[in-house]
């Protein structure tokens, strides 16, 4: 099987994120599994997973607020993100904040 660089999942969570910003949930859900396929077949990049963490997050807030669900709340969410924030590097620290 035939890896797949990193560069190319990263520009794929971009579009991704476009979708999400959008509120275009078919096509975001669309895109989230064709990234989750490739992270399978994917050149090992530890900061790009802790970027597409970051996005189903960012996928999660999306759905629930369109359809909120009472399951767990934004807050403890949030501070489990916040709880992991040591471990990022500079660029992932950027994109915590973005969001």
């Amino acid at each position: 099987m035939e890896k797949v660089l990193s560069s190319h999942v990263g520009v794929k969570i971009n579009e991704w994120y476009k979708m999400i910003r959008q509120f275009s949930v078919p096509d975001a859900e669309i895109l989230k599994a064709e990234v989750e396929r490739e992270i399978e077949r994917m050149v090992e990049d530890q900061d790009l997973l802790i970027y597409y963490q970051l996005m189903c997050f960012r996928h999660q807030l999306m759905l629930d607020y369109i359809k909120p669900s009472f399951d767990q709340s934004i807050s403890a969410l949030v501070d489990k993100i916040e709880n992991s924030n040591h471990q990022l590097s500079g660029m992932l620290q950027y994109y915590n904040a973005f969001f």
